[in-house]
């Protein structure tokens, strides 16, 4: 397992006096991921209980201005591209291995594909990644589901893919109970799994799951049977590139959610690679781990 450190556990959507783009050193990268925060508004259709972004804190600004907010993307890639990122904290505490550019995450203060200005904005970036000749660099997608069938989030994301693009999209229970306690949204679940069958069937996706201790109780057996089944279902249906599966690793706003041991964890990865024999499973641990 690897260890957490500061510039893992510190994932502010806030950088200088940027608005709209912010650099983290994610696990999930396992490298340096510029963000993209496209709802400064801090407007979600999510309610997540372990959301860390404080949605009472005043905001700086409601517009998406893409001619700042390309500045500010191209301000950070030289800074990366310089070294002088690492020079500062917390991003002097990264590991040599991910003090490299991994991506450019479409991940915010809410779901970025709820913007008005998502297609132009992937647009700009895959225009300033092409022109520093940046094809390695990927375009990371990380969205809750909810709008992967309207029309111009579909040209938005097949513009995505054509520069490198993944997707990582949210799926956090199996049932609608949960779905409901943990997300806390008026989407309909179903309007959720039928989203993501669609993408499946359209582009490579990666599912992205929090399981975390709620209330003091871990995910029960039916909660992981149906999860199971529901990931199943999507793998049956098209492009599942895997799991990424992980545990709450910041403060949360509600006290009852809380990470899971690295025990649990362990044991939540040898059940879903026993029962989705072949599909990647990746597994991040908690701060105590």
């Amino acid at each position: 397992m690897s260890a957490l450190v500061k510039a893992h556990l510190d994932h502010r959507r806030s950088w200088c006096h940027f608005d709209y783009c912010y650099p983290v050193i994610s696990r999930r990268s396992k490298g340096v991921s510029l963000g993209v925060n496209l709802n400064p508004d801090k407007v979600c259709n999510f309610h997540c209980v372990y959301c860390e972004v404080d949605r009472n804190a005043p905001i700086r600004r409601k517009d998406v201005d893409l001619d700042q907010l390309e500045q500010e993307m191209a301000a950070l890639l030289d800074l990366v591209a310089s070294g002088e990122l690492f020079g500062t904290f917390p991003f002097s505490s990264a590991l040599p291995e991910h003090r490299r550019l991994n991506d450019i995450a479409f991940s915010g203060d809410g779901e970025p594909t709820t913007s008005r200005g998502f297609r132009a904005c992937v647009e700009r970036l895959a225009a300033l990644k092409r022109a520093r000749g940046m094809d390695e660099v990927k375009l990371v997608l990380i969205t809750n589901a909810t709008c992967l069938q309207d029309p111009e989030v579909v040209e938005g994301i097949d513009l995505l893919m054509a520069h490198g693009g993944e997707i990582w999209a949210k799926l956090d229970a199996g049932t609608e109970a949960s779905y409901r306690t943990f997300n806390r949204s008026a989407v309909p679940f179903a309007r959720v799994l039928e989203n993501l069958s669609f993408a499946v069937s359209r582009w490579p996706v990666f599912i992205q799951t929090l399981f975390q201790e709620w209330q003091g109780r871990g995910p029960s057996e039916e909660e992981l049977a149906t999860y199971v089944e529901r990931i199943r279902e999507l793998r049956s249906g098209g492009r599942l590139q895997g799991l990424q599966v992980y545990t709450v690793a910041r403060p949360t706003p509600e006290l009852a959610s809380r990470p899971l041991g690295a025990a649990t964890m362990d044991a939540l990865a040898e059940r879903l690679r026993s029962d989705l024999p072949g599909l990647p499973v990746e597994i991040f641990y908690g701060p105590a781990a």
